[in-house]
């Protein structure tokens, strides 16, 4: 589809499903939290559900890097080809399918208020458990801190490590081929 106000309407049409997402993870907070520890509990699950963009993010600069033709350079969107049309139709394949892999999380979750009740009596209680939990979201918060800005700055967006091709190969590539002007007289059209 060569429409960009295509493009638009899937970021509206997801917004609607998020914001009915963060009213029932309010409710799911007020089912979890003990007395005297709700705002810690709401914290928590709060945080948990806000690093899951940024770290899609910082995950899908390093996916999308190992794409060819690559989706980084702005001369493949200039130049439009066939196959960098391939590569575009392929990323959003990975996207939706990551989307539809994150619905098997739901088996996990409980059906019900009784039974969400029932496993807050019934399973055990250790600290390991807060522990891990909070590392695991210190370590989720470093690390997309880390791609997210490293693919931001102009030194250290060509590594690897940030999505981008590897500083030595962005050293040796060669300028814009020699009908660069008549690429930019096709975007003054």
């Amino acid at each position: 589809v060569r429409n960009q106000y295509f493009y638009l309407g899937e970021t509206v049409l997801v917004e609607v499903p998020k914001a009915a997402n963060f009213v029932v993870s309010t409710f799911v907070v007020v089912e979890m939290a003990d007395h005297g520890n709700e705002g810690m509990i709401y914290g928590l699950m709060t945080t948990a559900a806000n690093l899951g963009s940024p770290v899609a993010r910082a995950i899908g600069n390093q996916i999308y890097r190992l794409f060819e033709p690559s989706i980084s350079s702005t001369n493949n969107y200039i130049e439009d080809t066939l196959a960098f049309r391939r590569t575009v139709f392929y990323s959003f394949l990975v996207s939706y399918g990551f989307s539809f892999l994150s619905l098997a999380v739901l088996y996990f979750l409980p059906r019900q208020k009784a039974e969400a009740q029932e496993r807050k009596a019934t399973w055990s209680r250790r600290p390991i458990y807060g522990y891990v939990t909070v590392a695991m979201l210190s370590v989720a918060f470093i690390y997309s801190l880390m791609v997210n800005f490293m693919s931001m700055i102009p030194s250290t967006m060509c590594l690897e490590f940030a999505g981008g091709d590897g500083c030595d190969s962005a050293l040796a590539k060669p300028p814009l081929s020699s009908n660069s002007s008549n690429s930019s007289n096709v975007l003054l059209r």
